[in-house]
């Protein structure tokens, strides 16, 4: 391993367990699992860990969710691929791993999408910055489907053909078992493997663009449909997981923009953000959500008097993969994604809310630019 390479998707890395530093593995053993009649093995291949890192089974290869550039940072959306299986790490919420009866690893041909966190938080200088970078930290690895983190812990699997691993789980109750490292494998040390790395310009976004907003907590999008709240009749918004669909667009859109504006969306602009399909616009009810835990965010009919407040922490033009902040004006108000689902019990999909404290799911990122 070179320390010194850029972590980057498309690139071989490992990763490592923090706590036994033992290295992430998809092995060659298929799942067994029990039945009435015995046991049978599954199209599917267990997870474990292993000291030895000169083993092509512990390389992986991170896929972004939306490709916009190379460089993996906090906050990015991620498929994670076994380079010795060609196969992703899924998390199964509904099944229990054999050992510790938490969530259940493996490898699968389905991809499965998860979320880079940090350890504790990625704000510096009270709250004034923001460090995304992942060189040399620990993260962890949240599935965005389940909410579950990939874990590992000195207990090794009871089925004999990977009982020389330490199980590799699930778990939600965040502790030190969840934390990992992303360490960059050096180029040539896998024969034949060709970088999936493409030449990628950074992403402006302008006034006018129509664009996916996600939260950079969740890795969930900001999305609206026709379905109104019971309690106010408005038009709901939510956060959807994904895949993402036409509902998950809006369209950003500078106040009192004169014909000489260069469009470009910089910090402290009022902006309006419409959904691109109801032409609705995001709004702050003067109510608190179903869940309580911050004013309902709805859909206004026509065009508000006063805007949302766009504040990033870098005094530089909004670009996707940057995060900033969405503030109401009047109301010094933060939209936020709520941990509760919304009021209409839609799926799985959880409530948008405006909140008076700021904390990391207040962080909003441009996905993606239609």
């Amino acid at each position: 391993m070179d320390q010194q390479l850029k972590i980057l998707q498309g690139r071989l890395l490992q990763i490592r367990h923090v706590a036994t530093k033992q290295y992430l593995k998809g092995t060659i053993h298929l799942v067994v699992e029990k039945t009435m009649f015995g046991q049978k093995e599954l199209d599917q291949y267990y997870l474990g860990t292993t000291p030895k890192e000169d083993d092509f089974y512990t390389y992986f290869i991170l896929h972004k969710y939306q490709l916009t550039e190379n460089d993996l940072g906090l906050g990015d959306v991620v498929a994670i691929q076994n380079y010795g299986q060609q196969q992703f790490i899924n998390l199964n919420a509904q099944k229990k791993s054999e050992v510790t009866q938490q969530c259940f690893a493996y490898l699968d041909e389905q991809k499965h999408y998860f979320v880079i966190k940090p350890e504790k938080d990625i704000f510096v200088n009270n709250y004034n910055a923001i460090d995304t970078s992942i060189d040399k930290k620990y993260v962890r690895i949240t599935s965005i489907d389940n909410g579950f983190s990939l874990h590992s812990h000195c207990r090794t699997y009871k089925t004999e053909s990977v009982s020389q691993y330490n199980e590799v789980t699930g778990y939600k109750n965040c502790d030190e078992n969840d934390l990992w490292e992303l360490l960059p494998v050096q180029e040539g040390l896998a024969k034949g493997f060709q970088p999936q790395v493409q030449t990628l310009e950074p992403i402006q976004i302008k006034s006018g663009d129509t664009i996916i907003i996600r939260n950079f907590w969740t890795g969930w999008s900001l999305h609206s449909h026709k379905t109104c709240y019971k309690s106010t009749k408005f038009q709901e918004v939510s956060l959807y997981s994904y895949p993402r669909d036409e509902n998950d667009f809006w369209r950003i859109q500078k106040i009192n923009q004169n014909q000489k504006d260069d469009k470009v969306l910089r910090k402290n602009d009022e902006v309006l953000i419409q959904h691109n399909n109801t032409k609705k616009f995001l709004s702050c009810a003067n109510v608190l959500s179903y869940s309580q835990s911050g004013y309902q965010a709805y859909g206004l009919e026509g065009k508000p008097m006063t805007g949302l407040l766009l504040s990033e922490f870098e005094n530089s033009p909004l670009r996707a993969n940057q995060p900033f902040v969405i503030k109401h004006l009047t109301k010094d108000l933060y939209l936020s994604q709520s941990k509760c689902q919304t009021e209409s019990k839609i799926g799985t999909q959880q409530e948008a809310v405006f909140v008076e404290k700021f904390n990391g799911l207040c962080l909003w990122i441009v996905e993606l630019k239609q």
